[in-house]
């Protein structure tokens, strides 16, 4: 049996918009078997899920398209916890355990950059897969094929890290079509200089930086009309201590940053909040996780 246990991540975090990517100790378990039989069996997974569109399994087929490898039958099985979305990632968790998984069950013939290639090629974009794959916090792009990457690590006991999350889902697809297709010159200006900052601030311990440098003009003002109560909850978690607050990836989940000697203070006053005004959503404090997509081999 392989078992690959993928962290949720955050994309963007604010003025990072398509590169930058966060991983949290909030997991979704994915567990692979070859079977005999020939047939395909998902579990874990509502119905609709259990056949060949399922995300995971499309994965691994691209694993097997390219190595040329024709499995008898398939067991997979899901347990799950990451959101579905909430922009916290979980559809880079399928892909990423949909590929990790059938290399092993192949022997591993492709290595690292060429899964991180595969996975990047079915979501898309990056920012959420690498740090799905690889852990901490990822820089990344997509570069003629190719896909460069830089990991470093938030900077130790010195933020925490806040999932505001609605109780109502919101598509990517959804989420990207409000983009406009053109930008001011300006606004790429203040995305530039406010996303070098927030890096910075987060891997040197700067929360002076922090609370200035997480503002956006390239996605957030475009989506934050799709969540419903989103400027009234980033006042209060502003209100509540929060050094820095974003959509997570497209959303709707709100990312806060505080620091972390005021976590759990932070979380107490908020959970208050949420419960007397929204009632159904959830907040989860997240510590990062710095190791990534984990694959263990073990008998049935």
């Amino acid at each position: 049996m392989i078992t690959v246990r993928v962290p949720a991540t955050s994309a963007n975090l604010g003025p990072g918009f398509d590169a930058f990517g966060m991983a949290f100790k909030l997991y979704n378990t994915f567990s692979f078997k070859e079977k005999r039989d020939g047939k395909l069996t998902i579990r874990g997974v509502s119905r609709r899920y259990q056949g060949r569109t399922n995300m995971v399994y499309r994965a691994m087929e691209r694993v097997f398209d390219r190595v040329g490898y024709s499995p008898r039958g398939l067991y997979i099985h899901s347990d799950v916890q990451v959101p579905f979305s909430r922009g916290l990632g979980s559809s880079a968790t399928c892909i990423v355990a949909g590929i990790l998984g059938a290399n092993a069950l192949c022997g591993s013939p492709l290595d690292e950059q060429a899964l991180f290639d595969l996975a990047v090629e079915m979501e898309g974009h990056p920012d959420n897969i690498a740090p799905a794959l690889f852990g901490g916090l990822v820089v990344s792009m997509m570069a003629d094929g190719s896909n460069p990457y830089i990991k470093n690590t938030v900077a130790e006991d010195c933020f925490a890290f806040h999932a505001i999350i609605p109780d109502f889902t919101l598509s990517t697809v959804k989420a990207r079509k409000v983009l406009p297709r053109k930008i001011d010159h300006r606004d790429g200006v203040f995305n530039i200089s406010r996303a070098t900052l927030t890096y910075l601030a987060l891997t040197e311990g700067r929360p002076d930086i922090l609370t200035h440098s997480m503002a956006d003009r390239l996605h957030q003002p475009y989506r934050k009309d799709l969540i419903h109560h989103f400027d009234t909850v980033c006042h209060q978690a502003h209100a509540q201590g929060a050094l820095g607050t974003c959509i997570s990836g497209a959303g709707p989940s709100i990312l806060a940053i505080t620091p972390e000697a005021e976590s759990f203070w932070f979380h107490d006053a908020m959970a208050c909040y949420l419960e007397e005004n929204h009632p159904g959503w959830q907040l989860l404090t997240l510590p990062p996780d710095d190791i990534g997509a984990v694959i263990t081999e073990s008998e049935e």
